[in-house]
């Protein structure tokens, strides 16, 4: 049996197409959830994406830990840290100049002579596949006061180590020229305050009246074992692997730095280059707690272009930061870590029991 629609029957086209399209009401309910999908999805993208800088950032440590170890191996120390001038500083003339390493007083700053007081971050080069930056630099004499391209100090920093940068904080880049780094070795106990805008010294055990900062008490093989991993190299110590009497899975060699947002290369602890800075806060740091980059004060006193030195490690990631130890290892803490604590991790030869329940 065969039907037939009747013209009358049939059902309208225009109808048909008009139930097709979407009115307004349903475009503005379908716009609506896909916002709320986005904000919902959003956070979660940007957490992703966080996890993975702090990842890689957690694999540069890694890296600086390992290559801090071979280095060990071969010259039987850790890398030493870097010192002012140099203790054997001379004049172009050749004779003995004093203001090369008048360090009691801190007269010297803020660069070594030559590259045998550049900066651990230097000295690991070989060991991190850099051995083409390495060899930029060259054993020329200690001229006091420092010539220009000096043992090629320049050429060695223009160089952008990409292991030196924290992705969280800002790619590689150069200010004026020269790279930075977001990685401080770790000087131990500092005896003085925690920054210039921080003028007061903690009470002991957390602090210890002030002394010069470019002395062996501030980063060096002190009597009574406050050092750090990284120490100063003005008196020519080193830092053999037994000297970290508190044990290598729990003595820092490297972490991040803190760096307040807006003062990139341009905060004391980020105004000079990452090879030859001289005993400073751009390549070094202390035992005081950690801090996030928002928390770190950019200036001090009330001048616009005055400048702060925080002498605290910190980091971009919010929460916490790294740290590598000396036996390799990377660990994530929080901001909020118990100070002793900290302190105690900082400090590698004082022979003191870490509290693993408040790490």
């Amino acid at each position: 049996m065969e039907f037939y629609w009747s013209k009358a029957d049939r059902p309208s086209q225009i109808g048909l197409r008009a139930r097709r399209a979407f009115t307004l009401v349903e475009l503005l309910v379908v716009i609506a959830i896909i916002g709320v999908m986005v904000g919902l999805l959003l956070p979660a993208v940007q957490a992703a994406r966080e996890a993975a800088r702090r990842m890689q950032c957690s694999n540069n440590l890694k890296q600086m830990g390992l290559a801090s170890l071979n280095y060990e191996s071969t010259y039987k120390c850790l890398p030493p840290g870097p010192l002012d001038g140099d203790p054997k500083a001379i004049s172009t003339a050749g004779a003995p100049a004093p203001a090369g390493y008048s360090y009691a007083n801190g007269s010297t700053c803020c660069r070594a002579a030559t590259r045998t007081g550049w900066s651990a971050q230097y000295r690991i080069l070989p060991y991190l596949e850099q051995q083409q930056v390495y060899d930029l630099g060259r054993d020329d004499p200690p001229y006091w006061p420092n010539r220009a391209n000096n043992a090629g100090e320049d050429d060695v920093a223009r160089q952008l180590v990409p292991t030196y940068y924290c992705p969280s904080r800002r790619p590689p880049r150069a200010y004026s020229g020269f790279g930075r780094t977001d990685y401080a070795g770790n000087a131990g106990f500092f005896q003085g305050p925690p920054d210039s805008t921080i003028n007061f010294i903690p009470a002991a055990p957390l602090g210890a009246p002030s002394v010069a900062i470019r002395t062996r008490a501030n980063g060096g093989l002190s009597p009574g074992g406050r050092g750090g991993a990284i120490i100063w190299f003005g008196a020519f110590d080193k830092r053999a692997l037994s000297d970290v009497r508190d044990g290598t899975s729990n003595s820092i060699i490297f972490a991040e730095k803190a760096l307040p947002s807006d003062w990139h290369g341009t905060d004391g602890g980020d105004n000079e280059r990452w090879n030859n800075a001289g005993w400073d806060e751009c390549v070094v740091r202390w035992h005081f707690p950690p801090k996030a980059d928002s928390q770190t004060p950019p200036i001090r006193g009330s001048g616009a272009t005055a400048t702060n030195w925080p002498r605290y490690f910190g980091a971009a990631h919010p929460g916490g930061l790294n740290a590598v130890f000396v036996d390799g290892s990377v660990r994530t803490f929080a901001f909020s870590i118990d100070a002793l604590t900290w302190m105690n991790l900082c400090v590698v030869d004082d022979n003191r029991v870490i509290d693993e329940s408040k790490l």
